[in-house]
């Protein structure tokens, strides 16, 4: 432990160490190698598909920087047991740009034996490798209780937040669906859908459908990035690489202008689940007055009305500028489908850190200082 620490975050510190070594095993840092073996092994575990080529662009084409990891080798076979990684994300800070680890992706091979011991060896050594990143902070979207429960004892996760989804219905599909199963589903077909009109907060308002980030971001970016406590980057590198770049479907991207200037701008995507389109804002970026959230939330419900979504979905936390957004727009009611998403985190071991470093833990130990939006995670990715 660094012994300038100061106590009161030493004690979130995970105590963990570098893997030991183990007879047949062999540990090493997750490199670009290793990709075939760690993508094979989440797809034998989770049930996937997952292409080499979509790996490669959440984990080594990210703009911030290689992942943070660590791998488990059966040195018989020379196959990847066991992984645990992070992706690299830039954060604000109070002004300060510090980099964070997005905890996003662990596996470990179901029949190899001691599954538990592989998984606490090479998350501690993922939490050992972070500082090298110079990663301060780590944190995890859509945490299930057993991930909380694991993360609190091994780990000393911290509930930062939750976020609470909100729902507005475009067509019958949903609620037939709900009394008559698939038979709604037919039903729903042949009704007409909701016919949606410019509402009273989309006065006064330009919107733009854009196919890329370009520099109108970076400004927006530079003139409201002052207004957050705690918020992750959002140049034009980063979006591109994380909207437009990314290998799942494609992504509805409006911005909202005022006397010519971007004042804001709303990423979606429609997605299927149980046989529900659902419309779900993954990104949605204004300053502190909820007048340009609720223009750009009930123009893009026209927009995925449009492309036939039967639900336009968002999830926020029940207080600040998206809440009044929300607020403003009757149409939106709690939905009753979608669980809450919970955000957990944890401050990282961070030798030779400096008190601008430690304030800036501490800071990203507040849940309320956050701005933070599902994309901010790899839903759904």
């Amino acid at each position: 432990m660094n012994p300038k620490m100061p106590m009161d975050l030493a004690e979130y510190i995970p105590p963990v160490a570098m893997p030991s070594e183990r007879s047949g095993l062999r540990f090493e840092v997750l490199g670009e190698g290793h990709s075939d073996g760690a993508n094979q092994l989440f797809n034998q575990v989770f049930g996937q598909s997952r292409p080499l080529s979509h790996y490669a662009w959440k984990f080594w084409k990210n703009p911030a920087g290689p992942p943070v990891g660590m791998v488990a080798i059966e040195e018989a076979t020379d196959r990847v047991v066991a992984c645990n990684s992070g992706i690299v994300r830039r954060f604000q800070v109070n002004g300060r740009e510090v980099r964070t680890m997005f905890a996003c992706e662990s596996a470990v091979d179901p029949s190899f034996r001691g599954g538990g011991f592989l998984f606490r060896a090479v998350t501690g050594g993922m939490v050992n490798l972070a500082h090298k990143h110079g990663v301060c902070f780590a944190y995890g979207g859509q945490s299930t209780d057993e991930a909380i429960r694991i993360g609190r004892r091994l780990f000393r996760y911290q509930d930062l937040f939750e976020l609470r989804a909100y729902d507005r219905i475009l067509s019958s599909r949903p609620a037939l669906q709900g009394r008559l199963g698939k038979t709604g589903d037919s039903i729903s077909d042949l009704l007409p859908r909701a016919r949606l009109k410019a509402s009273e907060v989309e006065e006064g308002w330009d919107f733009e459908t854009h196919s890329e980030f370009n520099s109108e971001f970076d400004n927006l970016w530079v003139r409201l990035q002052s207004q957050f406590e705690v918020c992750a980057i959002r140049d034009s590198r980063h979006l591109n690489w994380r909207w437009r770049d990314c290998p799942i479907g494609s992504h509805f991207i409006v911005s909202a202008h005022r006397n010519g200037a971007m004042m804001g701008y709303l990423v979606f995507r429609i997605f299927e689940k149980d046989r529900t389109r659902i419309a779900l804002v993954l990104d949605l970026f204004v300053d502190q007055d909820s007048t340009a959230a609720a223009a750009l939330l009930s123009h893009a419900t026209s927009i995925a009305n449009q492309n036939r979504a039967d639900v336009f979905r968002i999830a926020i936390c029940d207080e600040g500028c998206l809440s009044k957004a929300l607020n403003s727009l009757s149409s939106f009611k709690l939905s009753k489908r979608e669980v809450a998403d919970r955000v957990i985190g944890t401050a990282m071991w961070f030798p030779d850190g400096s008190l601008e470093d430690y304030e800036s833990q501490r800071q990203l130990l507040k849940g309320e200082s956050w701005y933070y939006t599902q994309g901010d995670a790899d839903f759904l990715d």
